[in-house]
């Protein structure tokens, strides 16, 4: 009865210090805690079958109209946070980034061999810090006019592949992408889309597309590639590792080589090696595979997207002509005749820096981003967050929010100007969640923005865009399913402004 008492005792303080504990801490136990609304689960598989095999955004979307600014659901016991608004972005993936900052495992994003090599899937810790460390010291902002004259030539090159072949400009763009990203990462020049460097860019990232659409965050391929026979297409991992393997070394062995031979042009890659001269060979091995790592995800990460908005910018002036036609009034009161647009004109120029945030914002290349995970169990205005959710920003929602922007499918730069009635600092905070968000976030974002400002204020500066006489435009925007988003294929009708700015082409 002594020890019944004693146990008794123990209980009750026991007790009462959690309920002590719970009425200083003004926090309940997460486990009694709700978990965010969401579309109600089946049996078993959850809502595996309510998870959206095309135009992923719109169903995510209204998912969010529907039950809020964090939305919950469980696909065949995987858990996933859907979240709505910059403020709950903000408040979790930055505010609370060491629990937040992890990648869950995609099966087939981890069977490629992804999370070796690419920062962008590695799990949080040293080894991801060191990769990002090295990737934005490349691309750091002070660094960035190291690349003008890639930058430049690259443009050149595509107005003249438009000018001389008007309606191949979706390759003419995946072109400059290519071109600008090999030239600035290694060096390497390129004149043709159908160069090997740019073929094997292309295959690695139709199949990293695939890979991250969101059925497949949960769906483990391993036994489904295993059983197909290769006539079915059991032969394509393999190919994928292959693609993945040669844009991993082929370009990289290609600036070392030139480099050996003392005439390699100054580049992302054979400047940090530079920079490994006095290491020891252990520290210059470990460095030198990092910067090959870092140089492969610019090369054969960033392109894809760059592609994806540029081919939106060409969409959005075909179907918003008054847009087009102030760009160009613009650009013509600077420069007139007499030249192109450089990037010392940018501060006379903020019209186009309005149609570069827009063309991010009017359809994110990434409109669900890549999935974070989330650590461990989490409290967020009175829910339950589970540990070990994959936790996905909804871009396409955030971009698309009335609440923040007004009449948002509508193609308006203007609201992204200090002057227009419309501009806040909230459109300027969630104009920027399409580089992700947290310690996840794009670091090379400024010299895609670079890329993207001198492209089309030089594309406005020769070329007007109209319907296609022939017909075939679209009424409509129109954007392709996938992880990776690109505007449905148009015809349009693109016309050299003047045969002097036609000259200026050849001048350069």
């Amino acid at each position: 009865m002594a020890v019944l008492n004693a146990l008794d005792i123990a209980l009750v303080l026991l007790t009462a210090a959690v309920v002590y504990w719970i009425l200083h801490s003004g926090r309940r136990p997460t486990s009694s805690l709700p978990k965010p609304p969401g579309p109600k689960p089946w049996p078993v598989i959850g809502n595996l079958l309510d998870m959206p095999r095309k135009q992923e955004w719109e169903t995510f979307s209204e998912w969010a109209t529907t039950y809020g600014d964090i939305v919950y659901v469980n696909v065949a016991g995987h858990p996933i946070l859907i979240l709505n608004t910059v403020e709950v972005v903000t408040d979790l993936l930055l505010e609370r980034s060491m629990i937040y900052s992890d990648r869950p495992s995609l099966p087939l994003v981890d069977l490629l061999g992804h999370p070796e090599f690419n920062f962008t899937f590695m799990q949080y810790g040293k080894e991801l810090q060191e990769h990002r460390k090295v990737f934005a010291n490349g691309f750091k902002k002070s660094r960035l006019s190291d690349y003008y004259d890639t930058q430049y030539t690259t443009t050149i090159s595509t107005l003249r592949n438009m000018r001389d072949d008007p309606v191949n400009h979706r390759n003419h763009f995946r072109l400059h992408a290519g071109q600008l990203i090999i030239s600035a990462t290694y060096g390497l020049k390129v004149e043709s889309f159908m160069d090997p460097l740019i073929q094997q860019a292309e295959a690695a990232l139709a199949a990293l597309s695939f890979a991250l659409s969101p059925v497949m965050w949960v769906v483990n391929p391993v036994p489904i590639f295993s059983a197909l026979p290769t006539w079915l297409g059991g032969s394509n991992l393999a190919r994928w590792k292959q693609d993945l393997y040669e844009i991993q070394y082929v370009p990289f062995n290609r600036t070392k080589q030139l480099m050996a031979a003392g005439s390699a042009p100054e580049s992302f890659s054979s400047t940090l090696l530079q920079e490994l001269d006095a290491k020891s060979d252990q520290e210059r091995e470990e460095a030198e595979t990092i910067i090959r790592d870092c140089a492969t995800v610019a090369y054969g990460g960033a392109s894809d997207t760059t592609v994806s908005v540029e081919s939106s910018f060409l969409l959005a002036m075909l179907l918003y002509p008054q847009v087009q036609e102030r760009a160009q009034k613009e650009i013509d009161s600077v420069v007139e005749n007499d030249r192109l647009p450089t990037f010392e004109d940018r501060s006379k120029l903020p019209y186009i820096t309005g149609i570069v945030k827009e063309a991010l914002r009017w359809h994110s290349p990434a409109p669900q981003g890549i999935p974070h995970k989330l650590t461990r169990d989490d409290e967020y205005q009175g829910l339950l967050l589970p540990g070990g959710s994959l936790v996905m920003i909804n871009v396409w929602h955030i971009l698309q929010d009335p609440k923040t922007f007004k009449n948002p499918n509508e193609f308006r730069p203007e609201r992204h100007l200090p002057e227009d009635p419309e501009f806040s600092a909230k459109i300027e905070q969630a104009s920027r969640i399409v580089f992700g968000s947290g310690k996840r976030a794009c670091p090379g974002q400024a010299f895609a923005e670079d890329a993207l400002w001198l492209l089309f204020a030089r594309f406005l500066a020769v070329f007007s865009v109209g319907r296609d006489p022939a017909g075939g435009s679209p009424t409509k925007p129109e954007f392709q399913s996938g992880s990776l988003s690109h505007p449905v294929p148009f015809k349009c009708d693109m016309r050299v402004r003047s045969a002097t700015r036609s000259n200026l082409l050849d001048q350069e």
